[in-house]
């Protein structure tokens, strides 16, 4: 091809070559695979294209479900957002496939555009060619440094659920036969646990029937009960309920109930005489692992991570009772495998990738655990040794991947797996103060999160994976006109402002290398290394020194380079500072509830309140008379209320409601505009999440 070929249909475009998907003449972010099943709808257009050869010409080379292409046209519906029958509507033909709806023309470069004419389906391999070379590198890395673990690939995906709302945290029976999960229904329905019978073609019943948050899932050995958390504002409960009988009995109350993760906080042992939950001491401490009697009650700490660790979550116990696996938070884009013995002891990692891990189960025989990790840009299901006296632990993939966080179980006594998909969409929101009326601001199929004002209110900094990775952005107030800042391997967490408005400065997470961006007098961008090191940085109110969480303090650092020193005699984490550049406003660790604030100008501090979103640490703004944050609601369960707490001696007073919950890793702090008028929050958009099934995994 030597012309650049566009297919234009509606207000977009889609450049074949590049396979990048243009709005006008900007770039929307969309992951590689939805824009290969785009363009082969966009190659057939006004044709029926069957399932089976959209995930032919996608997938050529690798085992696939259904689920998979179904997400692919819920995120290109919602990134396209066209009306039913508009041009560059996906219509779907229940039991066949889908079409795309409406005019496209083709447009080459120095040539008169023409109709186009649905041209026959065909596999596309050179399509793969950018992700194979990458999949390539990665793999010769692992061979390097790993041996080599076959994987039988004989398997069948199939959807076990098809409800209205997110159905997630599934557990398979031990036989393979039933599949309980978590159903978030859409509306103000209460959600609960499901239990789905597979291959029968009935209906999903209900386990739960009272009112409250249910999380976690797990199975008996001999499949006749299950045991979940019921979590209410006072406590969290572990229950076990008999579905002959429908009865309940407490395991165990746990103080306090402080759940507000997606991941499954509970596990049971095969011979049926213990749990292992995911817990915190108190709701500013990260959860650790406890051990539970199920007889007596009666518990004991399994794991106690660092305050600066997020936690430990989703425990599996090793068929022969002997270890726990469970996934350690290190950061929201860093999280690890490890194991550790169940009757106690030093847990030891398995995985050291620095990348994400969603969720993971033992295979049955006791060896082997599959997890669903991004180590390859995507989320896969791996394979890998559990023995930790072997350094060079077998590691390959399964074949089975999303474009999102895979939750998934395995049945320890029969070859199926069951998982889902969680989609995260988060976007920015503004909130109108006075009028008390949100507008989404800044949108994408992808991440966009930390919003954070210019000085002159006139611009907002945000970070989003629009472009294929979590990069830094720059749009007007209005959220038009959004410019990259940011490029290349630096991972940026939020972005500052200067008081000038001409330069931004974020740390590396990973790192904790400190970076400065700079706008030039022709607008373009470059960024720089400060040469220190910090978290959260921000800038003082003369704009002469930066400020860094460090270790055990906080510190100031010159902005033009230089050493640092002590500013604050106290870790600080999440920092933010006062518009008048009098205090920093921080918290200690990444589950701190109490938000601090001290003197720019002689390090004294003090609590300013009690009452954060756990894990949300960054869900603030401070304004020139008090500061607004996001807390629970005492009135409803699960839900959180915007407050605003005068610095004058008041008592907090409700802003507004939260329409819904808001997840609490990866949403980055609020900012207020310079007049005080308008809230830049996070919000997360709602999305359908099934339940699939895969027959003959092994």
């Amino acid at each position: 091809m030597t012309e650049k070929r566009f297919y234009k249909f509606g207000e977009f475009s889609l450049e074949a070559r590049a396979k990048v998907l243009l709005r006008g003449d900007q770039p929307v972010r969309l992951a590689l695979k939805c824009v290969e099943t785009l363009l082969v709808l966009i190659e057939n257009a006004g044709q029926v294209v069957t399932k089976d050869e959209i995930m032919q010409a996608v997938w050529p080379d690798r085992v696939v479900g259904e689920a998979n292409l179904m997400q692919n046209i819920a995120v290109i519906r919602r990134t396209l957002a066209a009306e039913p029958g508009s041009p560059a509507w996906v219509e779907n033909f229940p039991g066949r496939g889908y079409r795309l709806v409406g005019p496209v023309v083709i447009e080459n470069r120095a040539a008169h555009p023409v109709a186009v004419r649905p041209a026959p389906l065909r596999r596309r391999r050179w399509l793969l060619a950018g992700p194979v070379i990458a999949v390539l590198a990665a793999i010769g890395w692992f061979v390097s440094h790993r041996q080599s673990l076959p994987v039988k690939q004989g398997f069948r995906i199939l959807p076990l659920t098809r409800l209205p709302g997110k159905e997630y945290q599934p557990a398979v029976s031990a036989d393979g036969g039933k599949v309980a999960f978590v159903w978030d229904r859409e509306g103000n329905q209460p959600g609960g646990i499901w239990l789905q019978e597979s291959g029968r073609g009935a209906p999903p019943r209900a386990v739960t029937s009272r009112d409250g948050h249910y999380s976690s899932p797990t199975w008996a050995p001999d499949g006749k009960s299950l045991a979940y958390l019921r979590v209410d504002r006072s406590a969290t409960e572990v229950v076990i309920t008999s579905l002959d009988s429908g009865e309940d009995r407490l395991v165990s109350r746990l103080v306090p109930g402080n759940y507000g993760f997606d991941n499954r906080m509970l596990a049971w042992s095969g011979d049926g005489h213990r749990m292992v939950v995911a817990h915190s001491a108190s709701a500013d401490k990260p959860a650790g692992l406890v051990v539970i009697d199920v007889a007596t009650g009666g518990r004991r700490n399994l794991t106690a991570p660092a305050d600066l660790v997020g936690g430990d979550f989703e425990p599996r116990i090793s068929p022969d009772r002997r270890m726990v696996s469970f996934i350690r938070y290190i950061n929201r884009t860093h999280q690890e495998l490890f194991v550790v013995p169940m009757d106690g002891g030093q847990p030891r990692p398995l995985t050291a990738d620095g990348k994400r891990v969603s969720g993971q189960d033992w295979m049955p025989d006791g060896k082997t655990i599959v997890f669903a990790s991004d180590r390859g840009g995507e989320f896969r299901l791996w394979k890998i040794r559990a023995d930790i006296s072997n350094p060079a632990r077998t590691l390959n993939s399964t074949g089975i991947y999303a474009e999102f966080p895979i939750q998934l179980s395995l049945a320890s006594r029969a070859p199926a797996l069951v998982y889902s998909v969680l989609l995260q969409d988060r976007n920015i929101w503004r909130l109108d103060l006075k009028e008390k009326k949100w507008l989404r601001l800044i949108a994408s199929s992808g991440l966009d999160a930390s919003p954070q004002y210019s000085p002159a209110g006139d611009r907002i900094c945000f970070r989003s994976d629009r472009s294929g990775e979590e990069q830094l952005w720059v749009t007007q107030a209005d959220g038009s006109n959004p410019v990259q800042v940011t490029r290349g391997s630096v991972q940026p967490s939020v972005g500052r402002w200067s008081p000038d408005g001409r330069a931004i400065v974020f740390n590396d997470p990973k790192t904790s290398e400190i970076f400065v961006a700079h706008l030039d007098a022709e607008g373009a961008w470059t960024v720089r290394s400060l040469g220190a090191k910090g978290v959260h940085p921000v800038y003082s109110g003369d704009g002469k020194w930066i400020y860094a969480g460090a270790a055990a303090s906080i510190v100031s650092i010159p902005a033009a380079g230089g050493a640092a020193r002590e500013a604050v005699a106290i870790r600080g984490l999440s920092l933010g500072l006062s518009p008048d550049g009098e205090f920093l406003y921080f918290v200690k660790d990444p589950n701190d509830t109490q938000l601090w604030r001290a003197s720019t100008a002689t390090g004294e501090y003090a609590r300013v309140l009690d009452g954060l979103v756990p894990i949300c640490t960054s869900c603030w703004a401070p304004a020139r008379n008090g500061i607004y944050y996001l807390g629970s609601n005492p009135r409803l369960l699960d839900t959180q209320t915007l407050y605003f707490l005068p610095f004058a001696g008041g008592r907090r007073a409700p802003v507004i409601d939260y329409p819904e919950p808001l997840s609490p890793l990866g949403s980055g702090p609020f900012s207020l505009s310079p007049d005080g008028r308008y809230l830049l929050c996070v919000r997360v958009d709602p999305a359908n999440v099934d339940v699939m099934r895969v027959e003959g995994f092994e």
